[in-house]
């Protein structure tokens, strides 16, 4: 992956949030485009965070995905039964226990390719995806206001997820790196 392309990522993720809000004057798409965007932020967010891996030995890169499959299929199973099943509740204790497990692999992985001279935000980007897991599902409203409620999501998961994940790597590779 081109280092241009890596760090166009998030801001490329909010511009094309930014245009779906502009396209969501239209109110009978909103809640076409809630549906669509709850179900694409975990990709994009795992992906993006996988996605520095492919060029790493086989053993990191293996485990990055393992967990970046993991983490998707945790992240993805609160947005499916919001929008099919049209269910709202919490991630079940053992979803929950898992993805911050899944947080903590993250960030050693990320330290494990830091040592490696791979230069990826795994955490920030998993950290996303989990803190949307884990907030979405329980607080989203049904019907016309689902955009709003992904919208919502997606911020406090990128303040809190994101940026606890950001800094979370940052300080593990730090420590790690005055180790060695």
């Amino acid at each position: 992956m081109s280092d241009a392309l890596s760090r166009l990522r998030l801001p490329l993720l909010l511009g094309a949030l930014l245009l779906l809000i502009g396209g969501s004057k239209l109110d009978s798409v909103r809640p076409l485009e809630g549906q669509i965007v709850a179900l694409l932020i975990p990709v994009i967010a795992v992906f993006s965070g996988a996605a520095p891996f492919r060029d790493a030995r086989s053993g990191l890169r293996n485990s990055v995905f393992a967990l970046g499959a993991v983490v998707l299929v945790l992240a993805e199973l609160g947005p499916y039964r919001v929008v099919f099943a049209d269910t709202i509740a919490a991630p079940t204790l053992s979803t929950s226990l898992l993805l911050v497990g899944a947080m903590a692999l993250a960030v050693r992985f990320e330290v494990a390719g830091a040592q490696r001279g791979l230069r990826s935000r795994l955490s920030a980007w998993f950290g996303l995806a989990i803190v949307f897991a884990l907030y979405f599902p329980a607080h989203a409203a049904s019907g016309d206001n689902l955009f709003g409620s992904v919208f919502a999501a997606f911020l406090i998961a990128l303040f809190a997820g994101g940026g606890l994940g950001l800094c979370l790597g940052e300080f593990a590779v730090r420590r790690a790196r005055a180790r060695a």
